[in-house]
């Protein structure tokens, strides 16, 4: 177990080459702690999503990442999985079952819950994001609001120690980013939030840290980092990053 006084993420030295050459991060040095909403902010191709992805095994670079003191590496992918948990842009790329229920009661069997103590946890988690009453429905059925929080409620029922959402407030509407990012603020968990949505940024971050080609150019809060850098989201055309 981490002493108290550890941050929950450090980062050293962390650098990526894609196959096709491309240097996606370049020695980034990074830590945030157990308290924290840290946003991710920059141009795509910066970096953002790259770093995110190694923060639980999905890709593997050189240097160090630690998680809740854990260090990601291929020994450790099921451990690290469990602690860290990420919501996908696409979130039909995350729900793949018949039913809601289903979808949010996976992770928990898969780690060896009982099914029905899974179906319960399911429930509480839909609750928790505000869909009681989905749990019959076909996910595909969903509004792109609605397939968001179900995503989310399959993280949390895997109980993580980090929560990382990637473009989060993409694909939906006016009510159904406002409704995830009062859920967002409501969610005790540390969280990283790639992102070029200003008024998720400024709603939910303690700190931002600002990308630009493959490095780490800057911290602050979000409203310095976006002066800092004149940072114009409406210049950035969403998608990966």
């Amino acid at each position: 177990m981490q002493p108290l006084s550890a941050p929950l993420v450090q980062v050293r030295q962390l650098s990526y080459t894609y196959p096709d050459g491309t240097r996606a991060l370049d020695n980034i040095n990074f830590e945030m702690s157990a308290g924290e909403t840290v946003v991710l902010l920059g141009a795509n191709g910066s970096g953002k999503t790259t770093f995110v992805l190694h923060l639980n095994g999905l890709l593997l670079g050189q240097g160090q990442v630690l998680v809740a003191g854990v260090s990601v590496n291929k020994q450790t992918l099921s451990e690290v999985r469990r602690r860290v948990g990420i919501v996908f842009q696409n979130s039909d790329e995350q729900l793949f079952m018949t039913s809601v229920l289903d979808d949010v009661a996976f992770g928990p069997q898969n780690l060896g819950m009982a099914p029905q103590e899974a179906f319960d946890l399911a429930r509480k988690m839909l609750n928790r994001v505000g869909l009681p009453d989905a749990e019959h429905k076909v996910p595909y059925h969903l509004s792109a609001g609605e397939k968001k929080r179900v995503a989310i409620a399959g993280i949390l029922a895997m109980s993580p120690d980090l929560l990382i959402l990637d473009e989060p407030t993409v694909y939906l509407d006016p009510p159904g980013q406002r409704t995830l990012i009062g859920l967002l603020r409501e969610l005790p968990q540390p969280k990283i939030v790639v992102t070029h949505d200003v008024v998720l940024a400024q709603a939910i971050g303690t700190r931002a840290v600002f990308f630009e080609k493959g490095t780490i150019r800057g911290m602050g809060t979000v409203t310095e980092v976006m002066n800092q850098f004149g940072w114009d989201p409406s210049q950035a055309i969403r998608g990966t990053a």
